[in-house]
């Protein structure tokens, strides 16, 4: 019987929301791939490694990159640390006696003779800074008292003043040090989570609480007594609001991902296995809005947009954390510093920071969509795989895997020497066995199925990727329904 060829070319579609369907070269579920190299090929990203050492014991859900070149990361039992821009030593400066900080950022304004940058923080009631200059063993000071909100005070300079969620209202310090606790009041019910600066107005993002489906976006711009816009999503509160090239705000607890401009809703993308996004788990890197997922099976930094017209807008798993888990994690503030990612986590008592390895790259794992050939009811037998690849580089391996009807574990093919992965230095074919059954014989018929599926882990080594072209799969149909 004549084979059938089950053709993968092109891979920048990205993690589809449908297991069946998605965009022109989209797939089911990856992490750690590079899909938007120049040629469309499927290789490795860059791996995380893990930066902090063992200075970092909380989770830090805010970075603030500050003009002084150090960055810092606020804990969420109180403790402020700093990664020094001269030798990257990261350092425990400060432990708030107040407890969780759940806000912070830098802003320059007047304190009483002249105007100098200050680091700001929130804890639950009260708003405290230093000067940027600073000595943290005298210099830390409670500047204001706020109305109080035990999960965000979100921070942000918006229309050229420190705006601070604070329960049902806006916070502000101005460039003159004025602060009002009550610059703007949302609707009574509603508790202001997170914050994105548009044009000569603030974004603002609000949640009811954990057990009412709706949350609201809402815009001011300073000057109006109220609100100017507001719009509803029927999620569980915005939880994270990011500016690429449209607005992007997560919502709810079902990884929902929703564009807004301020005008028309629309829903975008469900990440996979759903999960959240903490308010300060955002951050802009190389053109692509980065996002760290928490409560999901799928846990780690994801990336949606693209970075070129022609290219469609993709999700993909870009990074999971160093220690390679990506269920049970908690993903706390995402930041770019230095030209790189820094991501902080949490595992059970175990948390760091972690950053890009340059020198060395991820293992990857590409699972395509669900092939049925157009004929769902037909039984299929599936014969090899053929890879096509850019030269293998030295130490770098390849492994296929697949399954049948959705069900068991992924099943490994080997090669037909017997080999379980392609790992021949400057070859760029390889073919994988599979044998899943033969139509022309009754006894057979439980290893065929009707629908297929292929997975491909890429394993590197040091900066060296496997580069695959294709992955092309041969399978036969039988006349038995």
């Amino acid at each position: 019987m004549e084979l059938n060829a089950y053709k993968i070319r092109g891979f920048k579609g990205g993690i589809a929301d449908d297991a069946y369907k998605g965009v022109l070269g989209s797939f089911r579920f990856g992490y750690g791939l590079n899909i938007r190299s120049e040629n469309d090929t499927l290789k490795c990203n860059q791996a995380l490694k893990k930066d902090s050492g063992s200075v970092v014991t909380d989770l830090i859900l805010f970075f603030v990159t500050a003009i002084n070149g150090n960055l810092y990361g606020f804990g969420n039992t109180g403790k402020i640390y700093r990664r020094n821009g001269s030798d990257s030593v990261w350092s425990l400066v400060y432990t708030d006696p107040d407890g969780a900080i759940t806000g912070a950022a830098e802003y320059t304004n007047w304190n009483g003779s002249n105007y100098v940058p200050f680091l700001y923080w929130a804890t639950e009631t009260k708003l405290k800074r230093i000067p940027l200059s600073g000595d943290w063993s005298t210099d830390v000071s409670t500047f204001a008292n706020l109305n109080g909100d035990p999960g965000s005070h979100t921070m942000t300079m918006a229309v050229g003043v420190l705006m601070i969620c604070d329960g049902q209202y806006l916070a502000l310090v101005d460039y003159e040090g004025n602060f009002n606790d009550k610059a703007l009041d949302i609707v009574p019910g509603n508790r202001t989570k997170c914050l994105l600066p548009q044009d000569a107005m603030v974004i603002i993002g609000s949640t009811r609480g954990p057990k009412i489906e709706e949350g609201w976006l809402w815009t001011w711009d300073k000057i109006k007594p109220s609100w100017i816009v507001r719009r509803m999503i029927a999620e569980k509160g915005i939880n994270a609001l990011i500016q690429s090239e449209f607005i992007i705000a997560q919502a709810g607890i079902s990884g929902s991902l929703y564009y807004w401009d301020t005008a028309n809703l629309v829903p975008l993308k469900k990440l996979p296995g759903g999960g959240w996004v903490e308010p300060g788990a955002v951050a802009n890197f190389k053109g692509l809005p980065l996002l760290g997922v928490t409560g999901s099976n799928k846990c780690g930094v994801y990336s949606y947009g693209r970075l070129n017209k022609n290219d469609p807008y993709a999700l993909n798993l870009e990074y999971i954390p160093s220690h390679g888990k990506m269920e049970g994690v908690s993903i706390g503030a995402i930041t770019v510093h230095g030209d790189a990612p820094f991501v902080a986590w949490k595992d059970g008592s175990t948390y760091g920071v972690d950053t890009v390895d340059d020198t060395k790259k991820a293992i990857g794992r590409y699972e395509g969509l669900v092939f049925d050939a157009g004929n769902p009811f037909v039984q299929k037998s599936y014969r090899f795989v053929k890879l096509l690849t850019k030269p293998l580089p030295q130490d770098c391996s390849i492994e296929i895997y697949y399954r049948l009807n959705e069900s068991g574990d992924w099943l490994k093919a080997v090669m037909e020497d017997g080999a379980e992965s392609f790992d021949k230095v400057g070859k760029t074919k390889a073919v994988f066995t599979i044998e899943t059954g033969d139509p022309d014989e009754e006894d057979e018929e439980d290893g065929m199925g009707e629908t297929y599926e292929v997975a491909v882990t890429l394993i590197p080594t040091g900066n060296e990727t496997p580069d695959i072209v294709a992955v092309t799969t041969l399978f036969e149909s039988a006349e038995l329904l």
